[in-house]
């Protein structure tokens, strides 16, 4: 084994495992979560059932709302390991473990000091956000990646100019364009294009910008060659969407203000916990005010959240590959306290221990019916848990603080589990597996299976379907559908309260808080005639 892998094995062993033991465990026993999971499955699968590797597909039309990364390398592990289930989460998880590499390595860079970077990497690790992120199909984590090795190429081009790190930016650039669009600039271009901030001015000039310039053309670069054969082979309205649509379009409406500007503040300790309640991660940050990997971090950090919180299209999961930015400056900070640290545990064994008793306090509460899709052992399990991990901190009492990190980076890893445990009745009520299995079998026996609203291909790689569902947005629409077609069935999503007559349907799960249900024709007949005291059938796919 080279000693760059056998030091990196033995420097990042511990956050690798916090990453990885959820991972198994998701993997395992958990399903694919509607709707953005089984979305991204489903264009994935369609690709590869029509050989359609440079267009991706949903419900037989081409998919423009996302580049092809993410299903590349989904239709990779299928090449390598054929169909199947069980090494999906996998894929976004090997990202992950690559980002810690990377804040590791950044760390390294900025201050050379191995001990603030085996901080950021368990501090990256353990936040439980990103700790359940990891192990999920979307975008963010992989994004965070190519966001990461940009940076690490700014760094190193701050340091010494050389074309390999502007061509390792423009790669990492094209990467990031691939894996979900040009956003990959809103994290990247901040700490590239303000680095008279925190570059040493004698290494500045005007040369920096150009070098720049030519990074974003190498990223162009590699974004063209998927561009330009996907648009002369997707059609007009797929090469309108990814030409002008995904960019133009979504730009301009950006900035409408549906969300207030303000609305990523109040997540942001959720996103970071539990380490904003570790005093040492905060203490030394204005002491530190003068360091330039310092002053970097925060251009980073805060350049990226002025310009989300400026654009109106706000969703959590879009601070994931900003997260890196935090945990390095926590390190920082937590590598400066001096002292006894054991005082510093207090905070978060109390927050394990507040949440143990909040929830057992929940579970009593009317017999639980706060919790009523909940299995109440299983959340009582998960309460205990919490309380004993909360004991456990406390009665602990590390000398060091490098101790004192890691006992607390293993408590996230324990209430991660934890959460998994408490919440697996209701996680299973997600398992769209049945209802997908006789959406199969009715297109096989020649129906055209019909969904109420919005389909977001959540039932096609669950399936294995190789027919499109066919979307109707409102009641008219399905009455003149049923008017004029004979084998049909159809797809709604009702109240779980709502009793339903075993006649009138092919098919009926449990579904979130939901009932999903497959009408048979005489149960479309039932469902249209209940229309004045039913919504709408496009609030249906809001359910999802």
């Amino acid at each position: 084994m080279p000693q760059t892998i056998r030091q990196l094995t033995r420097e990042l062993g511990l956050p690798f495992a916090i990453l990885t033991i959820p991972g198994i465990v998701l993997s395992l026993l958990l399903p694919y979560f509607p709707v953005d999971e089984t979305r991204y499955l489903g264009v994935a699968w369609e690709m590869w059932n029509n050989h359609s590797f440079i267009v991706p597909l949903q419900n037989g039309l081409p998919y423009s709302h996302k580049p092809p990364m993410l299903f590349w390398l989904v239709n990779l592990d299928w090449l390598l390991l054929g169909i199947n289930e069980g090494t999906m989460r996998f894929i976004p998880l090997i990202f992950s473990l690559c980002n810690l590499t990377l804040v590791y390595r950044i760390a390294i860079k900025l201050w050379n000091d191995e001990q603030v970077a085996r901080y950021a990497a368990l501090i990256l690790a353990s936040m439980l956000p990103y700790l359940l992120w990891s192990s999920v199909i979307m975008f963010d984590v992989i994004l965070a990646f190519w966001v990461l090795l940009a940076v690490l190429a700014v760094i190193s081009a701050a340091r010494e100019h050389r074309l390999a790190w502007y061509l390792q930016l423009g790669i990492a650039i094209g990467g990031g364009i691939l894996t979900k669009g040009p956003v990959v600039l809103v994290y990247v271009l901040p700490v590239a294009l303000l680095g008279f901030l925190w570059v040493p001015r004698e290494r500045f000039s005007g040369k920096w910008f150009a070098w720049l310039g030519l990074s974003i053309l190498i990223g162009v670069g590699v974004l063209l060659f998927w561009l330009v054969p996907a648009a002369l082979t997707g059609g007009e309205t797929y090469r309108r969407a990814i030409l002008w649509g995904q960019t133009v379009h979504r730009m301009a409406n950006s900035f409408a203000h549906k969300r207030p500007i303000w609305w990523y503040l109040p997540w942001i300790p959720t996103l970071l916990m539990p380490w904003p309640l570790f005093p040492p991660a905060w203490r030394a940050w204005k002491r530190l005010s003068g360091d330039s990997g310092f002053r970097m971090l925060l251009v980073w950090g805060a350049g990226s959240l002025v310009i989300f919180s400026l654009l109106s299209g706000k969703q959590v999961h879009y601070l994931i590959p900003v997260l890196p930015t935090f945990s390095l400056l926590m390190a920082r900070s937590v590598a400066e306290e001096q002292g006894e640290a054991a005082r510093f545990r207090y905070p978060i064994a109390g927050l394990y221990l507040f949440l143990g008793a909040g929830l057992i306090t929940a579970s009593l509460i009317k017999h639980g019916r706060l919790l009523k899709h909940f299995d109440l052992v299983e959340i009582r399990i998960a309460a205990a848990g919490l309380v004993v991990l909360g004991t456990v901190l406390l009665l602990l009492r590390p000398r060091t603080m490098p101790a004192l990190v890691r006992q607390i980076a293993v408590a996230s890893l324990a209430c991660c589990i934890l959460v998994i445990v408490g919440g697996n009745t209701m996680f299973q009520r997600y398992d769209l597996h049945p209802i997908a299995a006789a959406v199969r079998q009715k297109q096989a026996e020649g129906y055209q299976v019909l969904h109420a609203g919005k389909y977001h291909g959540q039932f096609h790689f669950l399936g294995r379907l190789s027919q499109p569902l066919v979307e109707l947005p409102s009641r008219d629409q399905i009455r003149a559908y049923a008017a004029t077609h004979d084998k049909i069935a159809l797809i709604t999503y009702e109240k779980d309260t709502q009793r339903i007559d075993p006649k009138d349907y092919y098919f009926l799960q449990p579904f979130r808080s939901r009932q999903a249900v497959m009408w048979t024709r005489d149960g479309i007949a039932v469902y249209l005639g209940e229309a004045t005291d039913k919504k709408e059938s496009t609030e249906a796919t809001d359910a999802e």
